[in-house]
């Protein structure tokens, strides 16, 4: 849907974002829209620590999701859920879900362009871009 993104948050507990990607116990997934939040589920790690790559197993449990918030993630990690199609964004203390879910919500009004990508809507900060584009193939 556009205007409507999936969101994994790396937790160890609660609705809170306390989890480093490649150690927290579950990432609970939100659908977020400007005017709603919605927890979709909880999905556990567990399962992935046992395979051969877990940051690679990691990213495939979140891999319907555009975001994915994190208190920590390695370069290498990152690397591999953004392989997997979802932007990591740090957010560096533990915080309740809801809360840095809030501020997104804000975000979503007028998305910077990489969220608007993941949201299917085009970025009105380009405008001015997209009207100069159109104007030189005009010419």
């Amino acid at each position: 849907m556009a205007g409507v993104i999936r969101v994994a948050c790396a937790s160890n507990g609660d609705e809170m974002l306390d989890g480093h990607f490649g150690s927290c116990e579950h990432f609970l997934i939100y659908q977020v829209s400007p005017k709603e939040v919605l927890l979709l589920e909880e999905r556990p790690t567990a399962a992935a620590d046992d395979a051969e790559d877990k940051n690679v197993a990691r990213a495939a449990l979140i891999n319907d999701c555009q975001v994915v918030f994190v208190q920590s993630i390695g370069g290498p990690a990152a690397a591999k859920v953004v392989r997997a199609g979802v932007h990591p964004v740090k957010v560096p203390k533990p915080a309740p879900t809801r809360e840095v879910l809030a501020k997104l919500q804000t975000a979503l009004v007028n998305p910077p362009p990489w969220l608007a990508k993941a949201m299917g809507v085009p970025a009105a900060s380009l405008d001015p871009f997209r009207a100069v584009a159109e104007a030189t193939e005009e010419a």
